[in-house]
């Protein structure tokens, strides 16, 4: 397991704008599985939406991206800083929604990668269900 602190070694994100807990699996530059979980109290559930709080898709992205962050700052890159920067967001898909409460998984894995850019694929689970799946491109710096 590697916590938070170990994390914000890995990647410049902090709290608020922290979105994983804990990894729970790391394979260099390969896979990455952490957690999330989603805290009542944030603000954001004040408007999102009120009396029914759900998780904004664009939240899960972000822990995805910070996931496939965590997993490419782990291997040295030629050229880089160890800074990988989300480029694009394809064929993301919301199935389920997040209540505040709950527990992210979220997976990503390398499809490929060519000089500083890299294809991931990520899925996002709550208790085993599958709530978010897509692709990003992240370009590393």
């Amino acid at each position: 397991m590697i916590d938070q602190s170990e994390i914000m070694t890995m990647i410049p994100h902090r709290p608020p704008f922290l979105w994983i807990d804990q990894v729970e699996e790391l394979e260099p530059g390969v896979r990455c599985v952490a957690l999330k979980v989603v805290d009542p109290e944030n603000p954001i559930f004040a408007g999102h939406f009120p009396g029914k709080p759900i998780l904004p898709g664009v939240l899960m992205i972000e822990a995805m991206a910070q996931t496939a962050g965590v997993m490419l700052g782990s291997v040295d890159s030629p050229g880089g800083t160890g800074l990988a920067l989300l480029a694009a967001v394809n064929r993301f898909k919301f199935l389920k929604p997040v209540n505040p409460g709950q527990q992210l998984r979220i997976e990503t894995r390398k499809l490929t990668g060519t000089g500083q850019m890299a294809y991931i694929a990520g899925t996002v689970c709550v208790d085993g269900e599958l709530v978010a799946s897509g692709e990003l491109s992240v370009v590393s710096r």
